[in-house]
């Protein structure tokens, strides 16, 4: 998957479609609020793309080449900003191949939320949160949300069209040809585009137990019931479970009324995961997943299997909390960003995604995760299809074993002895720090990790 990029030909051409400008509120939204969220360069491919649906003649083919040079990137710096692009809604992609099996692209460009409803948006207000902190977030929505008016004691004096304008009633009743004409030209021609991101429902959230549980509590569930994407992108994003859940809703419920408060919601979630105070309980592997994991681990040490188990319970922003826990070290945001970008390409699972951030803060001794090493390994593990932890972890013994082989052989190769002084990595008992190591010399760090979250884990659960 991490080579689709490869596929489109920079030589080949696009359409650009647009059925409005954008306004100067949609503008805003978009310089303010979309870009921390979506980064530099997909803003400035978004921005270039509204320039070039008015530069020219209407549906006027261009060249992917063109885009390339004017913006100084190669494809697939242009693939991936495109990626994130359509993952904001901002952007639909259409593919149509001729007879010569040439590919010919059609990007519909779809206006962004106005301010209010951008946060009202549940994925969107949940990431610029993410991205940009609390504070910064309470601060824009201070400044474009305006405070409404209790109109409720005021009577409504408002005239309607009719009863100022006069127009005859024959043409009210009966359409004047042109002005039909000119309404199904618009039909025709427009499509419906959802405006904002879309996420699937979560299959793993009980959302009726949910509610059941806040049943016997004094939370109204009928705005929780209107909340429901909020809910289900909150879990995904985080691994949130039904009980802690109803928790995190029952803060967020105001006690007087029992009005739930989303805005509220969001930052205590956005909170409590920065600050690594949110406990969440592992979820449980059926019988028949963990026989199947046993059979797969057969040739792994009883600490690896243990580390692999752990791998498959916790979303990669949970196991990076745990495991910089362990050095009372916090979470900076260009890792809270980067493990978060890697989960939205979806191009591994949790649990491969896990193995990486262990592999590198914890067997390599990084103090973080490094974005070029972090993207590295990753491609590196999603081109040999690793698919899940067990695989995760005979790709590193394997990558060690193939670096013993290359020495040993260099070692036999060499035909005169030459005294150099070595290095401080190929001394006898040095840790050995390179990219491929989990073998017994990790079994005491392995431990102390599993014993820590087992720990977290029986605490949480009482």
């Amino acid at each position: 998957m991490t080579d689709q990029w490869r596929e489109v030909n920079p030589l080949s051409k696009f359409i650009l479609l647009a059925d409005d400008d954008l306004s100067d509120l949609q503008r805003t939204s978009l310089d303010v609020l979309y870009q921390p969220i979506i980064g530099v360069l997909p803003y400035a491919l978004i921005n270039n793309f509204w320039r070039m649906s008015h530069e020219k003649k209407t549906h006027q083919a261009h060249s992917h080449f063109e885009t390339l040079s004017y913006l100084s990137v190669d494809m697939k710096s242009f693939y991936d900003a495109r990626l994130r692009l359509e993952a904001a809604g901002l952007i639909k992609t259409y593919i149509k191949t001729n007879e010569k099996g040439e590919k010919q692209y059609v990007y519909r460009l779809v206006s962004p939320l106005s301010v209010n409803d951008f946060f009202m948006d549940d994925l969107l207000s949940v990431s610029l949160l993410q991205v940009i902190g609390e504070d910064r977030y309470v601060d824009l929505y201070n400044e474009f949300i305006r405070p409404g008016f209790d109109l409720s004691e005021y009577e409504d004096v408002s005239k309607n069209f009719l009863q100022v304008f006069n127009i005859r009633d024959s043409e009210v009743t009966n359409t004047p040809k042109a002005a039909q004409q000119v309404k199904n030209s618009i039909k025709n021609n427009s499509f419906d585009v959802q405006s904002g991101p879309v996420i699937e429902k979560s299959d793993d959230f009980d959302f009726n137990l949910l509610l059941d549980m806040l049943n016997q509590s004094y939370v109204n569930t009928s705005d929780v019931k209107k909340n429901i994407n909020l809910i289900n992108s909150e879990h995904q994003l985080y691994g949130i479970d039904e009980i802690e859940m109803a928790k995190l809703i029952e803060k967020a419920t105001n006690v007087t009324n029992n009005v739930f408060d989303p805005n509220n919601f969001k930052i205590l979630i956005s909170r409590q995961f920065q600050s690594n105070a949110l406990n969440i309980e592992a979820r449980q592997n059926s019988e028949v997943t963990e026989l199947k994991s046993e059979t797969k681990s057969i040739d792994l040490t009883k600490k690896e299997r243990e580390l692999s188990d752990i791998a498959k319970e916790y979303t990669p922003l949970n196991f990076l909390n745990k495991i910089k826990g362990q050095n009372n070290e916090f979470v900076q945001e260009t890792e809270h960003k980067m493990v978060n970008n890697l989960v939205e390409m979806q191009f591994l699972n949790f649990e491969v995604i896990n193995l990486i951030i262990y592999h590198i803060i914890i067997d390599m001794q990084k103090p973080s995760l490094s974005k070029s090493l972090f993207e590295s390994i990753a491609n590196d593990w999603s081109r040999h299809s690793i698919s899940n932890a067990e695989d995760a972890i005979r790709y590193i013994k394997q990558r060690k074993n193939d670096r013993n082989d290359r020495i040993k052989e260099t070692k036999r190769n060499y035909r005169k002895p030459i005294k150099r002084k070595l290095p401080e990595w190929a001394k006898k008992g040095a840790k050995q720090k390179d990219y491929g190591e989990i073998d017994k010399k990790d079994e005491e760090e392995i431990q102390k990790i599993i014993d820590e979250i087992h720990s977290d884990g029986k605490e949480g659960g009482r």
